[in-house]
């Protein structure tokens, strides 16, 4: 009987992996399709790296982590002082990851970058809907940023 628990159990356990696998590499290539990116494989870090199709497009790109501590997570390194363009692909890859505004998300990015290098640390913004984490690199101002959904209440 003990033994039966134990294989249930660890089915559930199996099962729950994989269906966050499978939400994983669906929320990748939901991104990758509506922004016009390329989904690559998972590597080792439980990653799926998001890029650029062609080297004419914006060299910019996001990792979405699958198994961090807050979930689902898209994580951004600008280029060096990143410019509007940046944010907005911030925001609009975000956006599909969370379902907040794009407008919104540029904002709180924005602000938690600022306050990143004004502070000379790492920042976390403390918005009700998303959970951003943002350092900035002292040698070339590129922002590495972390973004996930809040969990509801």
């Amino acid at each position: 009987m003990r033994s039966l628990v134990w294989i249930v159990l660890l089915l559930s356990a199996l099962s729950a992996s994989a269906a966050s696998a499978d939400e994983c590499k669906a929320m990748a290539g939901e991104i990758a399709v509506r922004i016009g990116l390329d989904a690559g494989g998972r590597t080792a870090n439980d990653d799926i790296p998001l890029s650029a199709r062609t080297e004419e497009e914006d060299d910019y790109g996001a990792f979405l982590h699958c198994n961090g501590p807050l979930g689902l997570t898209l994580r951004y390194l600008s280029p060096p002082s990143p410019g509007l363009k940046w944010y907005d692909f911030v925001a609009r890859t975000g956006s599909i990851l969370t379902g907040v505004k794009p407008a919104s998300i540029a904002l709180e990015t924005r602000n938690c970058v600022e306050n990143a290098r004004l502070r000379d640390s790492a920042f976390r913004s403390l918005g009700p809907a998303l959970r951003i984490v943002c350092s900035v690199s002292k040698s070339d101002s590129r922002a590495d940023v972390s973004l996930a959904r809040r969990p509801p209440p």
